[in-house]
This record gives C-alpha cells, sequence and structure tokens, in this order.
C-alpha cells in the first residue's frame, strides 16, 4: 500500500460553524462502498468565533476526537488493517440506504421506512443495526405502532398485524441486501423472529350473488364495470387502476386477451378474457386508461352501499372480486395449472389455497343436506 498522508480539515458552513472531515492522500479504495474514498465526515465541529471558555472547550473535544479518529486510520493504514473499511460502513447512515433501496416502489415500501424512521427518532448508522434494535422494532411495530400520520387517519388504530408483518419484512430485506453488499458483517434477517400473520378470510361471491350483485344499480357505473372486468380476469386492484387501451388485445378469430406487466410480480403476462367481459370495457379507444374515472374513495362507501343493496351480507372488498374469479374457475372444473396461470400466481402454493377454500365450503353445504 502506498503511503498514505490523513489530514484534519474543516469546512466552513454559514451557521459560524466548521465541520470537521479527515482528507486521504492519495484517496483510499473502499472494497465495501466499491470506490475511492479521499474524504470521511467526523460529524463533528467546531464554533468559528468562541465567546466563553464553555464554547472553547468544546471546540478543544472536537479537536481532540478528531485527532483520536486520525490516529486510529494512520495506524490501521500503516499496519495495512482492514478494520478502516467497517468503520466506513458502520459510521454511514443506514437511513439514506433504506430509502434509497425503496425508491419507485409501492407503497408498503414507503410506509415501513417511515415507521422504521419514527422508531429510530430520524437517526441510525450501520453500527446501530443489531440483532436485539430488531426485535425492538418488531415489537414496536405490533404493538406500539399506529395507522395515524401515514394515512392520514383521525383514529389512533394499531396497525393490523397482517401489515406489520409485512413492514418488518420490508426491513428485513433491506438488512439483507446490506448484508450482501458488505455493510453489515451479519445476516441480521436470518435470526430476527416474524410477525405471525393472521389468518384471512378469502370472501367471494357465489354465482347467485354475483347476478344479484350486477343487477342491483350502483351510484358509479365505472365501480361496476371494474368489479366485473375483476371477475372476469381475476387482476388485481393495482392492476385495474392502471389497465390501459394498449393492454387490450383481439387475436385473429376475434378473441380478446389483457396482456399487461402484473404490479405485484413485474412479469408481462396473457389473461384471457370472454367476450361478454368487452362491454364492461367501455368503448374502444387507441391508448388511455380504461378506467380513468375510477377513484379509490368508490371503493368504501359506494362499493359497501352497492353489496347492501343486492342484499349480501358479507364483507366484500374490490379483492373479493379476484377470490371469486378463481373460484369460479375451479367449480367450473379447471385444473390447478390453469387456475394459477390465470390468476398470475407466482407460486402454486397460492393457487392451492383457493381450492381448499372451495372444498371447505362443499364441506359446510354438504352438512345442511338432511332427511330428518
Amino acid at each position: 500500500m502506498k503511503s498514505v498522508k490523513v489530514e484534519i480539515k474543516k469546512r466552513e458552513s454559514k451557521k459560524g460553524r466548521a465541520y470537521l472531515y479527515l482528507e486521504y492522500y492519495p484517496p483510499l479504495f473502499n472494497p465495501v462502498r466499491q470506490k475511492e474514498i479521499a474524504k470521511e465526515s467526523l460529524k463533528r465541529y467546531v464554533i468559528l468565533r468562541p465567546r466563553n471558555d464553555e464554547d472553547r472547550e468544546f471546540n478543544a473535544d472536537a479537536l481532540r476526537y478528531a485527532r483520536r479518529i486520525r490516529n486510529r486510520r494512520v495506524k490501521q493504514i500503516n499496519s495495512k488493517e482492514l478494520g478502516i473499511f467497517d468503520d466506513f460502513a458502520n459510521d454511514m447512515d443506514f437511513l439514506e440506504y433504506y430509502r434509497e433501496r425503496i425508491y419507485k416502489r409501492n407503497n408498503a415500501w414507503q410506509h415501513s421506512y417511515k415507521h422504521f424512521f419514527r422508531f429510530v427518532k430520524g437517526k441510525c448508522c450501520f453500527r446501530d443495526i443489531t440483532y436485539r434494535m430488531g426485535e425492538e422494532y418488531r415489537i414496536y411495530l405490533t404493538d406500539v405502532a399506529t395507522v395515524k400520520g401515514i394515512a392520514k387517519r383521525k383514529d389512533k388504530a394499531h396497525l393490523h398485524q397482517n401489515t406489520a408483518s409485512k413492514y418488518f419484512q420490508c426491513f428485513k430485506s433491506i438488512a439483507h441486501d446490506a448484508f450482501i453488499e458488505g455493510y453489515l458483517k451479519d445476516d441480521l434477517s436470518l435470526y430476527w423472529k416474524r410477525v405471525t400473520l393472521k389468518k384471512s378470510q378469502r370472501e367471494f361471491l357465489t354465482p347467485d350473488e354475483v347476478r344479484r350483485l350486477f343487477s342491483t344499480p350502483c351510484e358509479y357505473d365505472v365501480l361496476v364495470n371494474a368489479a366485473a372486468t375483476s371477475i372476469f380476469s381475476g387482476l388485481r386492484l393495482s392492476d385495474i387502476i392502471t389497465l390501459d387501451w394498449e393492454h387490450v388485445m383481439i387475436d385473429e378469430e376475434g378473441n380478446p386477451y389483457i396482456r399487461k406487466v402484473i404490479q405485484k410480480t413485474g412479469n408481462l403476462e396473457t389473461i384471457f378474457i370472454n367476450r361478454e367481459a368487452l362491454k364492461y370495457l367501455g368503448p374502444k379507444r387507441a391508448s388511455g386508461l380504461v378506467f380513468n374515472e375510477f377513484r379509490r374513495s368508490m371503493l368504501i362507501k359506494p362499493l359497501r352501499d352497492w353489496v347492501k343493496a343486492a342484499g349480501i351480507e358479507k364483507n366484500i372488498t374490490f379483492y373479493s372480486f379476484r377470490h371469486t374469479c378463481a373460484t369460479m374457475l375451479i367449480t367450473s372444473g379447471a385444473d390447478i395449472n390453469t387456475v394459477s396461470r390465470h390468476m398470475t400466481h407466482s407460486s402454486i402454493l397460492t393457487t392451492q389455497q383457493y381450492f381448499h377454500l372451495v372444498n371447505s365450503k362443499a364441506r359446510e353445504a354438504a352438512d345442511l343436506i338432511s332427511l330428518e
């Protein structure tokens, strides 16, 4: 290794402070960050114009700290210790790392970052990521974190357990990436306990309930059309909202199909629909959103009122229409592979849950038969 000179430098700010940093010449190559390091922030400053003994003592403490770190770096470099780069990684901002890796990801990742930011009170370096901290964060999500402040709800309802599980899984994924990239020495994501998921009831509509619902007037026609399209195609809400006319195609025999990138999996999928489904898409246009007037606010009171007016007492959400598609395919005799492809499941294990659900309902129906 070349002889490296390490000096303490100051960078003046408008607040009457001078921030301290180390300057390396020539720069050192950092295998963790995969680039040359010429400067290292010490996260300390001195007061440019000390007014009293207290200010002068503050400056003396900051300079003593700077000299101590400089001497440690010189010793590490001269003895060719690689530990210098561990210190670089340890002092780096984990929150910044987290934020960079959720850029353009879905809301779950964004909200997971906001909850973690609140948990650490806006300050967290890589050295702070420990097994104990992860366990405390898991407990925080399940017992302390509330919905207020993110969804702007008026109440202070605690996070649903499945939501807490999703946010903690996001955090574990970020920590795992940090280990792979060399920022953390241990893959702590392997040791942190999971947040137990609560089994949710997959509500769906029977064929009779579907007919009743779609023969009942609804406040918004676009809600009816979007719901019908979800039943015909099995598309999730996120894909219904982003469905563009460029995704709707007709083959040579006049049979319609949808070809689009599924938001959840990121895979380009082809989903066949029947000709009856076309009438719910509306007049064909060259481009633009199919349901451009559709709003998420329609999924609360308008959807609830529509279901209630149809005399259906189940807790039907928009996702129930996707469940309805799967159960209709199964009861019509489609095999598990066909259903899995149509529902764009990444794993056939997910599809099996629908088969278990239909079998469970059939068992309940059979138990109702009696000749006495």
